[in-house]
């Protein structure tokens, strides 16, 4: 039976860049919608059928509200482990400000921020949303996958004469 869809059925991108006097900044965010995600991690670590394995406490909620999933089909694919992988990601903020003739040898000096991957809005609970689209298995997050991480960046520019 089919359970949901991998492919997004919507992607959306914005870049925004705004100047006032000396300031700069710059944000660039995008999205993914209406699409489903197999959690892979949760369906390996909710599984109860190996008691030397180091299970998640979610092992033991109930499912739909109803009743504990059973050890012997822990590890199976069924919907409870589709979940709804919309997300919108803000993937850069930077921030600067430009000073004019610094001195007789430089003629200007941009001093600026950044951050990388600062935000992620989703409702998914695995580590990120953002899983393969393609080849064979889009959709299915696996749980060897490393998680994004968040930098900081600052930093200057300057323009000698």
């Amino acid at each position: 039976k089919v359970l949901g869809n991998g492919l997004p059925k919507w992607y959306l991108g914005f870049s925004n860049s705004l100047t006032y006097k000396n300031w700069d900044l710059a944000v660039s965010m995008r999205g993914a919608f209406k699409f489903q995600i197999i959690n892979c991690a949760r369906m390996f670590y909710e599984n109860r059928s190996r008691q030397d394995w180091n299970r998640l406490k979610s092992a033991y909620d109930k499912v739909f509200g109803k009743a504990v999933l059973s050890p012997s089909c822990s590890e199976e694919f069924n919907s409870y482990y589709v979940e709804n992988g919309d997300y919108w990601k803000i993937d850069n903020i930077t921030l600067g400000y430009k000073f004019g003739n610094i001195c007789k040898y430089i003629k200007s000096l941009r001093i600026y921020g950044s951050v990388n991957n600062a935000l992620t809005i989703t409702g998914y609970k695995g580590v990120d949303p953002e899983v393969s689209t393609s080849g064979l298995n889009p959709g299915y997050d696996n749980r060897d996958q490393y998680p994004h991480i968040r930098s900081f960046t600052v930093g200057d520019r300057k323009s000698v004469v």
